[in-house]
């Protein structure tokens, strides 16, 4: 009996389904199961409205609805999600849902394409599945109800109603700005959110741009599912929109987020306010459009696409990332005319070839001309993978027009059914030259922008046979935008000298993008004599494009007054050189004396303070004396990066003659540069900068009784035992040694030049000296033993007695006792046995 009644269920919910598909039937409901108090909190879920029982542990739930208007009639969607909690599966057929409108129309849902394959609920799962209807006219889904029905045969109709969802009044099927909402995209969760909602307007045209941001949260890469986007306004009309060309194609990585933009022409009278932007998706079986999820946008906010002076934009083309600048301009005055030459450059940034469009260009003027630009150079102009090219482009501009304020206008080829949006527009530079006066900022303008500068500090320090100045500039993007610095090369004079040959730069060895008030700090040096006074200093900069170059500014000091900050003895001086922030210290400094000279040696202590591992500067040192002589040093110090906080030991040396006092020194210190960069372990220095001063306490230690704990820094050496031994009769002396050599492993050292002397005096008064290098010749650990001999014919008549050892720290050949000691000799006899043979 079962089988016929099956098979006559299904004709019969066939035939309901197809009478229902080509008209809208009118249905008497039963009474609408109402929905919880806590319904009124939700802001755009429908999950609180309960669930509806199929039967025992069976029950399904509205989870979502949303609406798209269609000339045809308007798409209504609504999800359910089924829920069985029973041991066996469930078949869907028994089931179907209808819907009701306000108006009172009723039409039977039907699964969505992707959902119709679903046929049955496996035991103890849950699964949603979406189903659309024509509503007709009706354009709201407030007060629609969702009726669901199982088939019964013992009623006249053979159908059961087993509950109603009905949408409350204040349920809204468009995500409330600044709100996220989870969407199932391409079978990936991912949270959707409407970001932005910018206004452009050119050519007296307006254009809207939305971005959505798109968060991934499944474990595959999410694809462009191929929505169609509507733009809405509060007034109802709708405006399809297009993915920009940066946003087509997109792909969003597992966990990432990443904004998608969307661009449509609109009218410029149309109002902006409480605008929402649409998803749709194509049901290719259907033939329907069906809605997937509304935003309400931001409020519109106006941009300004003008790329900054020689700037670099990125655009997208065909897939790859390719960077566009307009890279020069110069301009020549003829017969009324302006005529403009402009260097326009795109580097493909990509891994494939790309052939540029043929983009139109024109110039654009502050009196709404537009002049048309000559670009037969950008024909089929193709780019391999990092390829660069750079374009000439010709315009002719009247000369009554204002020639400071043109942009070139970049947009894209004409197409059929395609928004031609400018893909970008360039401030084209107008060069003007100006001055500045030291130590108090100057505004100048020139083609790049508008700038503040001036003379931020001046040094005069000693160097090689005379002294070097160094000049820190200080240059201030003093605009609203953010502005492109170009290359700059330096001409110093003083007041009739003019020390360009040996003027160098540093800071400033390519463009430099400034944001809003932000500063640029660069250096100017060159050489002078000692002898000569600088009063005055005019310094030029130039730009350089390629071999040539014109000016960019002129700065002039007057007053000059060298400032070196000195730091007290025995306190920290804080080094600010960018890159390089270390705080340094004097850890001990001493003197190593000799017949006609002392040498001055110094310990210093760096410590980074920069918040990533970085290279310490490389130092340049003179010992100044108290009556302004200066004497070179050398600098051992390690190349080696270092962490956040980590410690460099830096020694620093110079022979002075007897008649310096060594108890008034200051070490003047200084980061050495190199061919317009801060000096690397191997280059050849070629100058300093950000000098300072360190005054010093040299002291000295008087030699200690017992070799225990003796400093060798970063080596610390303890001598734990010396055992001699002299047998009689023998010319030697055994000497073995026992130690311990620790190693400091804080630091970071150059090369270590000490040596450890050891010096044996024998009972004779007799010397005998060992040299050895720490790490090498003794080895670090505990308890280590080092072995020698000491050797005279005069042992022979010795029966005992001490060898005193003395500890020499040994450097560039120049020693200081640091301690001595005295160890027995452990004179062994030689027995004397009885050889001769008794007799019985």
């Amino acid at each position: 009996m079962y089988k016929p009644v099956k098979t006559y269920a299904v004709i019969l919910v066939s035939t309901l389904v197809l009478s229902q598909s080509f008209g809208y039937g009118a249905y008497a409901a039963p009474a609408s199961v109402p929905a919880p108090k806590s319904a009124a909190s939700a802001v755009f879920t429908l999950d609180r409205l309960g669930s509806v029982a199929l039967k025992s542990n069976v029950g399904v739930k509205l989870t979502d609805m949303d609406i798209f208007a269609q000339p045809g009639g308007n798409i209504l969607t609504y999800t359910l999600r089924y829920n069985n909690d029973s041991g066996s599966s469930v078949a869907l057929i028994d089931y179907f849902s209808r819907i009701t409108t306000p108006g009172g129309t009723v039409v039977q849902g039907k699964p969505v394409t992707s959902d119709s394959s679903i046929k049955r609920i496996p035991a103890h799962s849950s699964q949603s599945i979406t189903y659309y209807v024509n509503i007709g006219k009706a354009a709201n889904v407030n007060g629609v109800k969702v009726s669901v029905f199982g088939w019964d045969f013992n009623s006249t109709d053979y159908q059961k109603r087993l509950g109603i969802f009905t949408v409350p009044d204040h349920y809204s099927t468009v995500v409330p700005k600044g709100q996220s909402q989870k969407i199932m995209m391409n079978g990936l969760p991912v949270m959707a959110k409407a970001e932005s909602l910018q206004k452009i307007q050119m050519n007296g045209k307006t254009y809207l741009k939305a971005g959505i941001s798109l968060v991934n949260q499944g474990a595959k890469a999410l694809s462009d599912p191929g929505y169609k986007a509507y733009l809405k306004s509060s007034g109802g009309s709708v405006f399809a929109l297009s993915l920009t060309d940066d946003s087509s194609s997109f792909k969003v990585q597992p966990q990432e987020k990443k904004t998608i933009y969307y661009l449509t022409e609109m009218p410029s009278y149309m109002k902006t306010d409480n605008m929402q932007l649409q998803w749709a998706l194509e049901d290719e079986v259907l033939k329907v459009s069906l809605p997937v999820k509304s935003f309400h946008l931001p409020a519109v906010t106006v941009l300004d696409s003008t790329v900054p002076n020689y700037a670099v934009k990125k655009l997208m083309i065909a897939g790859n990332a390719v960077e566009t600048q307009l890279k020069g301009a110069t301009m020549y005055a003829e017969n009324g005319s302006a005529k403009w030459s402009l260097q326009f450059r795109f580097k493909n940034l990509g891994n494939k070839p790309v052939t540029l469009p043929a983009y139109e260009f024109a110039v654009k003027t502050a009196e709404g001309y537009s002049i048309p630009v000559d670009a037969k150079a950008l024909a089929n102009l193709a780019l391999k993978p990092l390829d660069e090219k750079i374009i000439d482009l010709g315009a002719d501009v009247p000369l009554k027009l204002n020639q400071g304020s043109l942009q070139l206008q970049m947009s894209e080829p004409p197409a059929q059914d395609k928004i031609i949006f400018p893909a970008a527009r360039y401030a084209i530079p107008y060069s003007r030259e100006n001055s500045s006066v030291p130590g108090v900022e100057t505004l100048f303008e020139n083609s790049h922008g508008t700038f503040a500068v001036k003379l931020s500090s001046y040094q005069r320090v000693p160097w090689e046979d005379g002294d070097q100045i160094a000049a820190k500039v200080a240059i201030r993007n003093a605009s609203s935008r953010t502005v492109q610095m170009p290359s700059l090369k330096a001409l110093i004079k003083t007041e009739m000298n003019d020390l360009s040959g040996s003027a160098k730069m540093l800071g400033q060895n390519g463009p430099v993008s400034l944001a809003p008030n932000e500063t640029a700090e660069m250096y100017v040096l060159a050489n002078v004599p000692y002898s000569l006074g600088v009063d005055q200093l005019r310094i030029i900069l130039q730009e350089t494009i390629g071999d040539e170059a014109k000016p960019f500014l002129a700065l002039n000091a007057h007053s000059l007054s060298s400032k070196i900050n000195t730091a007290p003895a025995g306190s920290t001086y804080h080094i600010q050189t960018a890159g390089k922030k270390a705080e340094i210290r004097e850890r001990k400094s001493t003197v190593y004396g000799e017949s006609n000279s002392n040498l001055i040696y110094t310990e210093l202590e760096m410590t980074s303070e920069e918040a990533r591992q970085s290279k310490p500067v490389r130092l340049v040192a003179f010992y100044k004396t108290h009556d302004n002589q200066y004497y070179e040093a050398t600098v051992s110090q390690s190349s080696n990066i270092v962490s956040p906080k980590g410690k460099n030991l830096i020694t620093v040396w110079s022979k002075l003659p007897l008649s310096v006092d060594t108890s008034k020194l200051v070490l003047y210190l200084g980061a050495g540069i190199e061919e317009g960069k801060l000096a690397e372990a191997e280059g050849t220095i070629t100058g300093y900068v950000d000098a300072f001063g360190l005054s010093l306490s040299p002291s000295g230690k008087p030699p200690v009784s017992n070799l225990k704990n003796v400093d060798l820094f970063p080596y610390s050496l303890s001598i734990n035992k010396a055992e001699s031994t002299l047998n009689e009769g023998a010319d030697v002396v055994e000497t073995l040694i026992r130690y311990t050599l620790t190693k400091n492993g804080d630091f970071e050292t150059g090369t270590y030049e000490h040596k450890i002397v050891l010096e044996f005096i024998d009972p004779l008064d007799q010397s005998t000296e060992i040299t050895l290098t720490p790490g090498t010749d003794w080895t670090i650990g505990n308890n280590k033993s080092y072995n020698t001999t000491l050797k005279n014919s005069l042992y022979k008549k010795l029966a005992g007695g001490n060898i005193r050892v003395n500890l020499y720290d040994e450097f560039q050949g120049r020693r200081m006792l640091l301690g001595t000691e005295y160890y027995p000799i452990q004179y062994i006899k030689t027995e004397t046995k009885d050889n001769d043979t008794k007799e019985r």
